[in-house]
């Protein structure tokens, strides 16, 4: 499946995988310089414990009045696991924010220490990368999460040395999807972390049902014969620099998430609700006149 093929009709959003909870002065804005992504694997049968945890943090986090903010999204496809984003404007601003939180406030950062061990062992393993946005390989990223559901992430891994060419792929599939209301997604390439060949492009989605209509418009552009041909040089170009591609599906987490204030307002009924078993239980109904 080519990048092109899954971008159809998608409203693309973000970078993928997402910061550290512990990340500090993080912003909501998904277009931000620098995101922090943490890569949570999680052991088998274990993400409901883990929700409740990392539930459990962003309450003390809160509660603590903590520096940072972070979005929480769970896979909908591979292996169980989490993912936590988070902004910056400056990758020195991002590693000193990381590492000072807890001379900062160490009651805090002892009660979020504490957290952390107890999720530790929910995990199998743990991966966190740095990333730059890259505007000139986005389209129409406005970084607006209000009413947004899910997140669709895809990574390209790059060939040694062929970096330059995805400057070239991008304008030719941009140029197929400018027209396209739907059609906007945010690049960022990866800079600290396991492959710096690495370029995230991300879809935000606000129903399932998106993924759906992705299908439909990528026919709708390419059912010509000059799309066929089109589309065959894009393909044939990507298969010349790229070494693997990964697309995933991930659902925002609220409760899992630290959203700022302004966030929280724009969409209070998403990032205010609380989880099931902290609601109150409804009252027995009662018999009423028509």
């Amino acid at each position: 499946m080519t990048f092109l093929a899954r971008r159809a009709a998608l409203p693309l959003l973000l970078c993928l995988m997402a910061a550290a909870p512990s990340a500090v002065c993080a912003q909501d804005d998904v277009t931000s310089p620098v995101l922090l992504v943490k890569s949570e694997l999680l052991k088998p049968g274990r993400a409901g414990a883990h929700e409740k945890t990392e539930a459990a943090y962003a309450a003390a986090a809160k509660a603590g009045k903590a520096p940072f903010h972070y979005i929480a999204m769970t896979s909908m496809n591979g292996p169980e696991r989490a993912l936590f984003i988070s902004g910056h404007p400056s990758f020195a601003a991002a590693f000193a924010a990381q590492g000072n939180m807890g001379h900062q406030n160490p009651n805090l950062g002892a009660v979020l220490d504490r957290a952390l061990v107890a999720d530790g062992d929910l995990l199998t393993n743990t991966v966190s990368s740095q990333w730059m946005h890259r505007p000139d390989l986005s389209l129409h990223d406005d970084g607006d999460l209000v009413g947004v559901r899910y997140i669709e992430t895809q990574e390209v891994f790059v060939k040694p040395g062929r970096e330059q060419e995805v400057d070239e792929w991008f304008k030719m599939y941009a140029a197929a999807y400018k027209n396209v209301p739907s059609a906007n997604w945010t690049a960022y390439q990866q800079t600290y972390g396991p492959n710096l060949n690495t370029f995230l492009f991300i879809t935000r989605m606000k129903s399932l049902p998106e993924t759906d209509a992705e299908w439909v418009v990528n026919y709708a552009l390419f059912k010509t014969r000059e799309g066929a041909a089109e589309l065959k040089k894009i393909q044939e170009l990507e298969h010349e620099f790229t070494e693997i591609e990964w697309t995933n599906l991930y659902r925002i987490s609220p409760e899992m998430s630290l959203p700022s204030e302004e966030l929280i307002k724009a969409d209070p009924n998403f990032w205010s609700a609380r989880p099931v078993s902290a609601a109150k239980k409804p009252a027995p109904a009662t018999a009423s006149k028509p």
